[in-house]
């Protein structure tokens, strides 16, 4: 069975010479039992290989200053890869973006919006925390990787979660079918705010959905945390399931070994979930 990760590539910065340099872009070729889950440095290259759009080059963005910096946008992360393929390959139509408006949230290097454009999407916006550098690096990539053809289709904006009152917050209110979230389940403190920018933006028709996946590096109680308070919020889970590297599902757990998962095992496995506003 495939691995998730025989779809990417990094490749080091241009001034990269020093062997360590080198080697630290592909550690998972030295450390086999070591799962990655975060995939580039500052000005290095991600090819994602995808089956159905060709190879697709995207460049990490160098952070200025330590805000910028724990974001953590300037790396892929495993569950921006799994939303990829989801999304790329779509034989559930929960998954499948054609023809639909899609809201990328915390996009980081744009990898999932540039594929829900090449899917086929009406319209993509592909937002993330409003800092300068990492919008331009997602422009950049998209860019790069979008024919000129497809523009009207896609558009970046700056989004800070629980800002329902920009101009982008107003004019997009319950806009679009489906919202994408990889990865963006870090911050406790975060957690209400992203939940209720995804009830903004979702669309008030029965059929919008939220999908998120997020891996088990941060630790299980964050995520489990998001999940309640996104209930909490007013979202509704309607799937739920693990699944590792290499494409293994298991039931979702809330708490797993009673408590002391071995941290190793653990960044194997993304929790992957569908949901959507409660039926009236």
């Amino acid at each position: 069975m495939p691995n998730l990760l025989d779809s990417i590539q990094v490749l080091p910065p241009e001034d990269a010479n020093e062997p360590e340099d080198i080697f630290a872009s592909a550690p998972g070729l030295i450390f086999t039992d070591d799962t990655r889950n975060q995939h580039g440095d500052p000005g290095s290259i991600i090819v994602y290989r995808s089956a159905r759009f060709g190879n697709i080059e995207l460049e990490t963005a160098d952070p200025k200053g330590e805000n910028e910096r724990q974001l953590f946008g300037h790396y892929l992360w495993n569950a921006g890869i799994k939303m990829a393929d989801l999304i790329s390959n779509a034989e559930d139509v929960t998954w499948s973006v054609k023809g639909r408006r899609v809201l990328e949230l915390g996009a980081g290097v744009g990898l999932c919006g540039i594929i829900a454009t090449l899917a086929g999407a009406t319209e993509v916006v592909v937002s993330d925390y409003p800092a300068p550098g990492v919008l331009a690096n997602i422009r950049e990539n998209i860019e790069r990787a979008i024919r000129t053809d497809l523009e009207p289709e896609y558009s970046v904006e700056g989004h800070e979660w629980g800002d329902l009152d920009s101009a982008f917050a107003v004019k997009s209110v319950h806009h679009f079918d489906r919202i994408l979230a990889a990865d963006c389940f870090w911050m406790p403190l975060q957690h209400a705010n992203l939940a209720q920018s995804m009830l903004h933006f979702l669309t008030m028709d029965p059929g919008g959905r939220v999908l998120a996946i997020a891996g088990f590096h941060t630790g299980r109680t964050k995520l489990a945390s998001f999940f309640r308070v996104a209930e909490e919020e007013g979202l509704e889970v309607e799937e739920i399931y693990e699944e590792d590297a290499e494409g293994v599902r298991r039931e979702w757990a809330k708490e797993r070994d009673g408590g002391r998962e071995n941290v190793t095992e653990r960044k194997r496995w993304l929790v992957i979930a569908v949901l959507k506003r409660p039926e009236s």
